[in-house]
């Protein structure tokens, strides 16, 4: 395995699950392996508060500042660890000698192999309306279906008043149930887990019968090792 750069922090939870992730592939390979990993974590506060200013330069600054520590610290490749802050993740290709894996390109070619073309879109609601999520899967002729607005602001409260504070109370995971099955109403053929904090709430709710969740933190790991192979195949 490559030695892999982590830009995490955002939030601690999703980061702390691609890692265990990480080194459960490594630790199947036999040998007693780990994950051969270096990991700048961010001040989530900080990243937050330019999010919510819609300031995408200041966003790109704290992206760049940890993509270039990475750098020195002899990663080869990078994975931002999160769905909401890969919006300026293309820009990083002009200033890092090394590759930045993004989330949604990752998530744009697994959508392509299900053979699927109506997707959900659950994540913050940045991911969700701010556009650039939804232009990637139109390139590709696949469709995006949003939830209805009200199922929408109760997904991002679910994200920022519970799950980055890894908290999953019952509201949080109805929250998440309920824009799923808005979805399913609107003759989805698989939902997208557009944020890595939701792989974590779908795992404490019951499965949506005959309706295939698309992990982003499963298909960007795979990304990562260059697999088309589900990350549980190789051990996580």
């Amino acid at each position: 395995m490559d030695r892999i750069g982590l830009i995490g922090g955002v939030g601690w939870m999703s980061t702390m699950e691609y890692y265990r992730r990480l080194n459960l592939i490594a630790q199947a390979a036999g040998h007693h392996g780990s994950a051969k990993l270096v990991m700048y974590s961010m001040n989530f506060g900080d990243i937050l508060k330019v999010q919510q200013n819609n300031d995408q330069e200041g966003e790109f600054q704290i992206l760049l500042r940890a993509a270039l520590e990475l750098e020195r610290s002899g990663a080869t490749k990078i994975l931002i660890c999160s769905n909401t802050a890969t919006d300026t993740c293309d820009r990083l290709a002009t200033h890092i000698a090394i590759p930045t894996i993004n989330i949604i390109d990752a998530t744009v070619a697994a959508a392509k192999r299900s053979g699927f073309k109506r997707f959900g879109l659950l994540g913050t609601q940045e991911v969700m309306e701010r556009g650039f999520y939804v232009e990637r899967f139109d390139r590709e002729g696949l469709q995006i279906i949003l939830p209805r607005p009200a199922y929408r602001e109760a997904v991002q409260d679910a994200f920022y008043d519970d799950a980055c504070l890894y908290n999953f109370p019952e509201k949080a995971t109805k929250a998440v149930r309920a824009a799923i099955d808005d979805l399913i109403v609107q003759d989805i053929d698989a939902v997208i887990l557009g944020g890595t904090e939701l792989p974590l709430t779908a795992d404490r709710m019951s499965p949506s019968p005959g309706i295939e969740l698309i992990d982003s933190i499963d298909v960007h790991i795979a990304a990562a090792l260059q697999t088309d192979a589900s990350i549980h195949a190789l051990g996580a």
